[in-house]
């Protein structure tokens, strides 16, 4: 989709209390947002279907899970022709670990997540993708002590004018 959708006052209240409830009833979300519940489930298969919403998923607590370590890499190729990003991402989409990863501005290329067991498992993913023949020059590792604030969803209403 290149163009920007219309989104009203309406389809941002849906986006919002989705984004921080996406388990919510349709009949709740209609009458949280003051519509009949056949109108707002229209107005999310749209955006559904605009690929506005693109997908709903389960945010899991780790800490009560699993013993874990987190880290950012910061990653510079070897190379900057298309194919070689091409070929990098593919890779990286095949590693489970990897959880995020951005093509970035500045000093590197990428920025990637990892969620290991412990720094051994992460230094040993590291190593396999470095010798993978992927591309990597360069590898810059930022272990993660805390997290400070959580995702609770995108500041919609000071992105979008209406």
């Amino acid at each position: 989709m290149n163009e920007l959708s219309k989104i009203n006052k309406t389809d941002l209240k849906i986006l919002s209390i989705l984004q921080k409830n996406a388990r919510i009833t349709n009949q709740q979300l209609a009458e949280e947002v003051h519509l009949s519940a056949s109108a707002c489930l229209s107005r999310v298969k749209r955006l559904e279907s605009e690929g506005i919403l693109k997908r709903y998923i389960t945010e899991i607590d780790l800490e009560k899970l699993a013993p874990h370590v987190e880290a950012f890499a910061e990653v510079t190729l070897e190379n900057h022709a298309p194919e070689d990003f091409e070929k990098f991402d593919a890779a990286i989409s095949k590693v489970a670990e990897v959880t995020d990863s951005y093509k970035i501005s500045g000093a590197y290329d990428y920025l990637l997540k990892f969620v290991c067991t412990d720094v051994r498992r992460y230094n040993r993913a590291s190593d396999e993708l470095i010798k993978s023949g992927i591309g990597i020059g360069k590898m810059n590792t930022l272990i993660i002590l805390e997290r400070t604030k959580d995702f609770s969803g995108y500041p919609l209403a000071s992105l979008i004018e209406l």
